[in-house]
């Protein structure tokens, strides 16, 4: 039993919603031109569809007397948002030539897929962000490791003091007998036995140590 009978002996207004899709060709950008099929449930054939975009009315289209849906082809690179939400609604005439309006359809988003340069932008720049973030952790990693070398080893801060800062070359402890034997290289006087003893200081026969005695001729000219 067709439902306009099963509708009208209920007494009934509403009529069932229609069903919404997309068709081919499918668009590949905002700019393509979009296919959007509407169909009647049986019984309702050669009725009047409306189509809705985000709640405003987009086309109007009425199918043949033997047909229960129709098709809407809008053009692309319009101001509206191409990829809807859209949906569709139909209209009969009933009893008494009173017209009867279905519920709207599910509503439809249309999508459009991604561009080549824009894909190829985001993955470079994912590719530096990535590349930028492994730098920082290496430098994080090789300042922190330095760090605790600097703490392991505090030897490494400390001044390397040794005899020669403290003390100059030319500042050398010498016996007596090394001081004569300079004087006489100097002055170019051989050494005689004789006077070599002459040099020689007595040992003192005291308990008190013997102060020390420091060099400062310079080199023979």
């Amino acid at each position: 039993m067709p439902w306009t009978v099963l509708l009208f002996a209920a007494g009934s207004l509403a009529i069932p919603a229609p069903s919404i899709l997309l068709v081919p060709p499918h668009p590949s950008s905002q700019e393509d031109p979009i296919h959007i099929a509407c169909v009647a449930p049986g019984g309702f054939p050669g009725a009047n569809f409306t189509l809705y975009r985000g709640g405003q009315v987009v086309q109007l289209l009425q199918a043949p007397a033997d047909q229960l849906r129709v098709t809407f082809n809008l053009s692309g690179g319009g101001t509206e948002a191409p990829g809807g939400p859209f949906s569709c609604q139909y209209g009969v005439l009933g009893e008494h030539k009173q017209p009867q309006l279905s519920d709207l359809s599910e509503s439809m988003s249309v999508s459009f897929p991604v561009p080549t340069w824009i894909l190829a932008l985001c993955l470079s720049l994912a590719g530096a962000l990535l590349l930028l973030a492994g730098l920082v952790a290496v430098a994080v990693v090789v300042r922190k490791g330095n760090s605790r070398q600097r703490q392991h080893s505090p030897e490494i801060l400390k001044p390397q003091i040794t005899l020669f800062s403290v003390f100059p070359p030319w500042t050398k402890k010498m016996n007596p007998e090394e001081g004569a034997a300079a004087l006489d290289a100097c002055s170019g006087s051989p050494e005689t036995p004789g006077s070599s003893g002459a040099r020689k200081r007595p040992t003192s026969t005291s308990s008190s140590p013997e102060p020390p005695e420091f060099s400062t001729f310079r080199a023979c000219q």
